[in-house]
């Protein structure tokens, strides 16, 4: 039953363009419909991740969130206590629950990994999710190795909120977005 409604869901936002999307027309990092109007309490996303989060940085999010793999897979990497760095694989149907200052980064998981004659296709294979939001509690960022935390708005194209701008602020900003 799960599987019939994410179908459902992924099925009706391929027949119509996305609200919002991340890293530009031309190379979109992430497609997002809103499924529900837009409000200060309580939000509900549909995202289409196609590429992998910038990986100069993890980010957080301003609220506390719920976040339900419908289709397809990733690898989040994740920060403990103490610096140690952490990678779980995670598939359909997969739920993650967090809050916000907890930093994370997806990564898409590729072709390669799937395909044993194609072992250096590095083509991704694109994930949907549904993303549920709580209250905006704080403002969100990135965290950089050597600058520690940095608002989105330095990160990000102050002229295009979808793009990577200066990122943590080495010069290869334009490597993702």
């Amino acid at each position: 039953m799960i599987q019939k409604a994410a179908s459902a869901l992924i099925t009706w936002a391929r027949q119509r363009k996305p609200d919002f999307v991340v890293g530009g027309v031309e190379q979109p990092y992430l497609l997002r419909w809103f499924l529900i109007p837009r409000n200060p309490v309580f939000n509900v996303y549909l995202h289409c991740f196609l590429r992998d989060d910038d990986d100069r940085a993890l980010h957080d999010h301003p609220w506390p969130w719920c976040s339900i793999l419908l289709s397809g897979g990733y690898i989040e990497h994740t920060i403990a206590a103490g610096g140690i760095h952490r990678r779980r694989e995670r598939s359909a149907p997969s739920i993650k629950l967090s809050g916000p200052r907890r930093a994370h980064r997806i990564e898409l998981l590729k072709i390669r990994d799937f395909v044993a004659s194609q072992p250096g296709n590095d083509t991704p294979i694109s994930c949907w999710t549904l993303f549920i939001t709580g209250p905006r509690l704080r403002t969100w960022g990135f965290h950089c190795p050597e600058r520690g935390w940095v608002d989105w708005r330095e990160f990000t194209d102050p002229n295009d909120k979808g793009m990577t701008g200066p990122g943590c602020g080495d010069q290869s900003a334009e490597r993702q977005a």
